[in-house]
């Protein structure tokens, strides 16, 4: 048994796909709930959820009839999940929990179903790839198309595609090297737990703002400047030098280039009347004081 053959004929995971598309009606009736739908909207809106992706997946594929419409089990999932939430008002934090568990877990499966039936249908690696995560997010996206809004996967949600893609990944190496075919569920472990870590601690790709430089030009020459100083005061700190000084830009460089042999010398070349100045000592000579006793004071 190939792992495909395992994740379609296995009974267990067949009621957990089943499953996972009546949580994905039932999370897709809240929110026609919240806009108010009535009940062919709570219906249309469940059945793109639930088997969306998979709908695009078999398209892509020529698979046939998708596996959605062999059989009355889908159909009826996504509805009975849509109604559930047009009958019952279904809320709480308890029960928002149970729904992101199980939802989060029918998508690592159909990610790994539908990277498994796009590489058994002869596609590349990448486009295999790519198609299972469209299966394991693709009806979400239709949703939220649906109700005019950004798609939660383009950005401020958990990750949700990103825990599809690592389950897609790895049912290709699965298959690439071999192994047993019950290595596909460590696959989908693998992309379910990440997804969830990610629900439980609200981790999220970065966004786009968070890379852009948004200094104005002043702002960047002043970090310039800043940066500048700060590697010559290092550069002088490490090598005992005294940095170099353009004596046609800096107004310390005569002070640096100066001779002053005391103080007095440099009132004389600072401070050219320094006997209008109190406190120096011409000043207080001029007044007929004792420089010592200013001083003192």
């Amino acid at each position: 048994m190939d792992p495909l053959q395992l994740l379609v004929t296995n009974d267990f995971l067949r009621v957990l796909d089943l499953v996972g598309v009546f949580v994905m009606g039932v999370a897709a009736g809240a929110i026609a709930s919240r806009l108010n739908f009535d009940a062919v909207g709570f219906a249309v809106i469940g059945i793109v959820a639930g088997l969306g992706g998979g709908l695009v997946r078999d398209l892509i594929l020529d698979y046939g009839t998708p596996a959605a419409f062999d059989g009355p089990w889908y159909l009826a999932c996504a509805l009975a999940g849509a109604m559930f939430t047009f009958l019952i008002h279904a809320d709480g934090p308890w029960w928002r929990r149970l729904v992101t568990v199980l939802d989060i877990a029918a998508m690592g499966l159909w990610a790994a179903t539908g990277t498994a039936k796009s590489l058994g249908y002869g596609l590349d690696v990448l486009p295999a790839i790519l198609l299972g995560v469209t299966s394991a997010v693709g009806g979400g996206v239709i949703r939220d198309v649906l109700v005019g809004r950004i798609p939660q996967i383009f950005g401020g949600g958990p990750l949700y595609a990103t825990g599809a893609l690592v389950t897609a990944v790895m049912t290709w190496l699965v298959l690439a090297l071999g192994l047993p075919s019950p290595t596909v569920l460590i696959a989908v472990a693998a992309g379910s737990l990440l997804a969830g870590i990610a629900a439980w601690r609200r981790w999220s790709l970065p966004a786009h703002q968070e890379w852009q430089v948004t200094l104005s030009a002043t702002q960047l020459k002043r970090l310039v400047r800043r940066t500048r100083k700060d590697e010559r005061e290092r550069v002088a700190l490490e090598t005992g030098a005294i940095p170099v000084v353009d004596v046609e830009h800096d107004d310390l460089a005569e002070d640096s280039a100066a001779e002053d042999r005391d103080a007095h010398y440099f009132e004389e070349r600072v401070f050219p009347e320094a006997e209008a100045l109190p406190g120096t000592i011409e000043h207080e000579q001029r007044h007929g004081r004792d420089p010592g006793t200013a001083a003192a004071r």
